[in-house]
C-alpha cells in the first residue's frame, strides 16, 4: 500500500471509534525515539509547516517525550493552549487530539486526529476510546514495516544533502538528494521538493542543534523503513558550527552501519541476538564471536538462524551487507 492508501486506512479504522476530518500517524523507533515515517490523510502540508516551527520554537505541548514525561496517554489542543489552537484556527481547524502510540518495547509514535471549525470539540473521552486502537495500530505498523525484504528494491543511489538553516527552513537540496526524495514513497500532499525535504529533514535537523548543545541526547539519526522508502534509509543531520545556531547538513543515503537499533526494534531482534549481529557487522567470524560474548558457537549459530527468521534474510553474508554499508 502507498503512504496515501495506509493513511486512509488508518483513517477509516479511527472513525469506528472518535469523528476526525484529517489525520497524521508519525511512527518513531523506540530506544532512539527518532521519527521513522509517517501517514497524512486529508491534512494540508500548512498544518504540518506551522506545527514545525512551533517545536522548532520549543512550543511544542505534546511532543511524544513531554507525553511520556506528564505519564498521561494523549493531549487535546484546544483554546486553552493559545499558541497551538492558533495554528489550528489559522488552517480551518477548531481542536486537535494527540495520542501516544505504546507497544511492548515502548512509544512507537503518535496519532494526531483534527476537527474542522464548527465540529464537536475533543474530549477526555476520546482520547481513552482511540487508545483503544493504541496497540492494533503498532502491531499493523510492524507488519508494514516488515512484510519487504532486507535487500533494496533497486540500484544504489549516491548520498544526498539537504542544508537546513538557522530559520529551520531549506537553503539547499542536492541533485543526489533529488533523487532521493523521487524514490521515497512520501504522501502525495508533500510531493513538491521543498515540502518532502521539510518533512524528511526537520526533526532530525532539530536533533543534531540539540545534541551539540547536549551529547547524550540521541544521536539525530533516522531509519526509513524499504515498505516506505524502497530500501533502508538513513537520514543524518550535523550541524555546520560549534553552537549548533547555523546550519545543519542533513545527508540522506542507504541505510547500513546505522540500521542496526532500527532492526532490532521494528523486527523484535533481542538483546543477544543484536550483540551477535553487532560483531557479524564487523567482519567477525562465529568462533571469535563466541569467545567474546562467553558463549558456545552453537548458541551464537542459534541466534544468526532466529534473526534470518525474523527478517527473512538469506543468510550471514546477506545480513552482514546490510548492516555494514
Amino acid at each position: 500500500m502507498t503512504a496515501d492508501e495506509m493513511g486512509e486506512a488508518v483513517s477509516r479504522a479511527v472513525t469506528r471509534l472518535v469523528g476526525h476530518d484529517a489525520l497524521h500517524v508519525c511512527w518513531r523507533t523506540p530506544g532512539t525515539g527518532m521519527p521513522s515515517f509517517g501517514f497524512w490523510h486529508r491534512l494540508a502540508p500548512d498544518v504540518e509547516r506551522a506545527q514545525l516551527g512551533a517545536c522548532y520554537a520549543g512550543r511544542e505541548p505534546a511532543h511524544p517525550a513531554e507525553l511520556v514525561r506528564r505519564g498521561v496517554l494523549g493531549h487535546v489542543v484546544d483554546a486553552r493552549d493559545r499558541r497551538g489552537h492558533r495554528i489550528l484556527l489559522d488552517n480551518g481547524f477548531s481542536g486537535e487530539l494527540r495520542l501516544l502510540l505504546r507497544g511492548a518495547h515502548g512509544v512507537w509514535g503518535t496519532l494526531a486526529l483534527f476537527r474542522e471549525q464548527g465540529g464537536r470539540p475533543f474530549e477526555q473521552d476520546d482520547v481513552e476510546r482511540v487508545a483503544r486502537l493504541a496497540g492494533p495500530l503498532v502491531s499493523a505498523s510492524r507488519r508494514y514495516v516488515t512484510a519487504p525484504s532486507l535487500r533494496p528494491s533497486g540500484p544504489d543511489l549516491a548520498p544526498g544533502v539537504i542544508v537546513v538553516g538557522a530559520d529551520h527552513a531549506v537553503r539547499a537540496i542536492s541533485p543526489d538528494a533529488h533523487a532521493w526524495l523521487r524514490e521515497i514513497r512520501l504522501p502525495g500532499s508533500l510531493a513538491r521538493p521543498e515540502w518532502a525535504a521539510t518533512a524528511l529533514s526537520c526533526e532530525v535537523a532539530m536533533a543534531a542543534r540539540r545534541f551539540v548543545r547536549d551529547p547524550a541526547s540521541p544521536r539525530p539519526v533516522a531509519c526509513l523503513p524499504s515498505a516506505y522508502a524502497g530500501r533502508w534509509v538513513s537520514v543524518h543531520g550535523q550541524a555546520l558550527d560549534a553552537d549548533g545556531r547555523g546550519d545543519v547538513a542533513v545527508l540522506v543515503q542507504q541505510a547500513g552501519r546505522e540500521l542496526l537499533p532500527a532492526l532490532a526494534s521494528w523486527y523484535g531482534v533481542t538483546g543477544r541476538e543484536r550483540a551477535v549481529l553487532a560483531h557479524l557487522r564487523e567482519g567477525i567470524p562465529a568462533k571469535q564471536i563466541a569467545r567474546l560474548l562467553e558463549v558456545s558457537v552453537h548458541t551464537v549459530n542459534e541466534h544468526l538462524k532466529a534473526v534470518y527468521r525474523k527478517t527473512g534474510g538469506a543468510g550471514r553474508d546477506e545480513i552482514a551487507a546490510v548492516l555494514s554499508r
